[in-house]
């Protein structure tokens, strides 16, 4: 991140995933390697002038539907500067919107965790979560 930084952008993010597998090098049963790779978890890593190189550690969420991950990310950082723009309130921190944007995509993530779409290995993330969690309507809707 320090060195893209060093090429000239204002900040950097990289988009993480599982840390190094330390966690499966020990023994134990398929249950205890995928509590230990929770336990582990994700990091992001972003970088600025006014923080330097700040690590973004997150719970991974158990699930296949995976797909788009990336690109959510990239909107949701998107939305919140443009919100931060919008509101009119100072210089823009992009560091907090980055993690307004994580935020997101955990909760995107977590409501993806039980459906399954297609017939692939990786299904798509649930952004329309709200209407399968007891949305504006008040209804619980089960099924993608």
């Amino acid at each position: 991140a320090a060195a893209l930084l060093d090429l000239g952008p204002q900040a950097v993010l990289l988009k993480g995933g599982r840390l190094p597998p330390e966690a499966e090098a020990a023994g134990g049963g398929a249950a205890e390697a995928a509590e230990r790779r929770a336990a582990v978890g994700m990091v992001d890593v972003y970088a600025d002038a006014e923080h330097g190189v700040v690590e973004l550690r997150y719970r991974r969420v158990a699930t296949n539907n995976t797909h788009g991950a990336g690109c959510t990310l990239a909107a949701a950082v998107a939305a919140e500067l443009a919100k931060q723009v919008h509101s009119g309130t100072g210089p823009l921190q992009p560091l907090e919107a980055v993690r307004a944007a994580r935020a997101y995509v955990a909760e995107v993530f977590a409501a993806s965790a039980g459906g399954k779409v297609g017939t692939g290995l990786r299904g798509p993330l649930n952004h329309a979560r709200a209407l399968w969690r007891g949305g504006s309507d008040g209804a619980v809707h089960d099924e993608l």
